[in-house]
């Protein structure tokens, strides 16, 4: 086991005081997309280019195009893989720091694979930086494939027929088509590079398993709410995936599947066949005509032909924005739970919880949390402002208290959102603002002294979390409320009408080096 001990390991010291740094920096700066706002409703987080008045969001599957009148508002340069090539590049010429400093941006933006040359590069140049050694060695080792693990059992448990794709590091059991597979194990395999280029730059060698983690993606949640009564997980019936530590694989179900995805691409197929049809009576309309005309959410009007066409042209770009926000909508369950599962099996299969209680639950699912941000139909990398986990936490009046969180209260029975909405909120705002403490109370966790060894699950959370934060927790709490008032999605603070938030109340033993711009989460 490797340890987090502070004293007893001077160099890691100051190679933690680079991470924290960095920790603060990867918050600092942007996870970049294009930001659009919709006059009619709808705003997405995407890559887009502006073509004189055309408007084209990219996204794998395809483009959307609309027209610049179609938004109130468009900021443009949120895009990481678009960034980091220009990032790269100035940083060569800056010097060894800011070209690490660039590397450590490329990993925390999603970017691990794009950034591993330059890591290796930098590592020619001076092979005893060592967090750069350690990442390296960790590329080293994420370039063995693993071997798949027995799969045939949890076949039958599945009780569905499925298709296999595999991935250097992840067997995916599916129901998708290939294309689809395919991208699902790419998006694993980029977080799995991400979690262990993230630890190992914090000084935790993790081991990379033998065998492929278990995946497995139902394309109808039915089939998955069976399984979960098949396993006697009916408490966890209302999430869209499950770590299932027994068979040591994680399930989860197509979001497309769900009620809500179902009526939405239902309605944009009836209103696209209502503005087929109106199609055809125009096109047979003489040239002078006119057409008394009633659509769906519209005024009844009377129109002549080239006003017809204009509607016609509105009415279908409207419809594609309701498939856009439905796709993406679709895309953020998806790989965001995906990301999700997956670290719950990289924590159990890696070495980062030594034993199956060492952490407690909120730790263990706010890590996960982390990593489960998606944005723009991408993975956007590690400790961003969860957007939904945020619209979750503001919801809780009054924001909670901090002991009962600590001590796990209330988790271990199921699934619930005002829960989980605080185990995000409290890792993220411990990541971001006390990341040496946070390792500190991680190695605390994984290796408890006999002092601790002793103590019930409760017990030794909180006594370790004093040891790591501290025995103030009322100004440990009242500063975590606080900073998490302030937090806002990019997409919050660039909107056309922002409420921006409060800013933090001052700390005394903040470093100033630690302010962030929260206009770049």
């Amino acid at each position: 086991m490797v340890s987090l001990r502070l004293q007893q390991f001077p160099s890691r010291v100051r190679a933690l005081m680079v991470a924290a740094v960095l920790m603060l920096g990867w918050i600092t700066v942007a996870a970049r997309a294009e930001l659009l706002y919709f006059q009619k409703g709808g705003e997405v987080q995407a890559p887009a280019s502006i073509e004189g008045n055309r408007v084209v969001i990219e996204l794998a599957e395809g483009k959307y195009e609309f027209l610049r009148d179609d938004f109130r508002k468009i900021v443009p340069g949120f895009t990481p893989q678009r960034e980091w090539d220009a990032r790269r590049q100035e940083a060569q010429s800056a010097g060894f720091t800011a070209r690490y400093e660039s590397v450590w941006w490329a990993i925390t933006n999603g970017l691990g694979s794009e950034a591993a040359a330059e890591l290796r590069a930098l590592h020619g140049i001076d092979p005893k930086h060592t967090p750069i050694a350690r990442m390296v060695a960790t590329l080293d080792k994420l370039e063995r494939p693993g071997t798949d693990p027995e799969l045939l059992e949890f076949c039958k448990a599945l009780g569905i027929s499925t298709s296999i794709a595999r991935g250097s590091h992840v067997v995916l059991l599916h129901q998708q088509t290939e294309a689809e597979a395919e991208e699902r194990v790419a998006l694993l395999e980029r977080v799995i590079a991400g979690y262990y280029l993230l630890f190992a730059a914090q000084g935790i060698e993790l081991r990379v398993p033998e065998r492929r983690l278990i995946c497995a993606w139902f394309a109808d949640q039915k089939d998955y709410l069976a399984f979960l009564h098949s396993q006697s997980a009916d408490a966890f019936a209302t999430t869209k995936g499950y770590y299932h530590p027994t068979w040591n694989a994680v399930v989860a179900y197509d979001a497309l599947s769900s009620n809500r995805q179902q009526s939405g691409h239902e309605t944009a197929r009836a209103r696209r066949e209502e503005l087929r049809q109106f199609q055809t009576t125009v096109d047979r309309l003489p040239a002078r005509a006119r057409l008394r005309v009633t659509l769906t959410g519209e005024s009844a009007r009377t129109v002549g032909r080239a006003d017809a066409l204009a509607l016609i042209d509105r009415l279908q770009r409207e419809v594609r924005r309701e498939e856009l926000l439905l796709d993406l909508e679709r895309r953020a369950i998806n790989e965001g739970t995906a990301a999700h599962e997956i670290i719950h099996l990289l924590v159990a299969n890696s070495g980062l919880l030594p034993r199956h209680d060492a952490f407690p639950v909120w730790l263990q699912e706010g890590l996960a949390m982390q990593f489960e941000v998606i944005r723009g139909g991408r993975w956007a990398g590690i400790s961003r402002a969860n957007d939904p986990r945020l619209a979750d936490w503001r919801r809780i009046q009054p924001p909670p208290p901090l002991e009962p969180l600590v001590r796990d209260s209330g988790y271990g029975r199921g699934y619930r959102r005002d829960l989980y909405a605080q185990a995000w909120s409290l890792v993220y705002y411990l990541r971001v603002q006390h990341p040496a403490q946070f390792l500190t109370f991680l190695d605390l966790l994984r290796g408890p002294d006999a002092s601790l060894a002793d103590l019930s699950p409760s017990e030794r959370s909180l006594t370790s979390f004093r040891r790591a934060f501290g025995s103030d927790l009322e100004t440990l709490e009242r500063d975590w409320h606080q900073y998490m008032a302030t937090v806002q999605t990019p997409l919050e603070r660039h909107a056309p009408d922002p409420q921006l938030p409060p800013e933090p109340a001052p700390r005394s033993n903040r470093n100033r080096s630690q302010t962030q711009d929260r206009t770049k989460n």
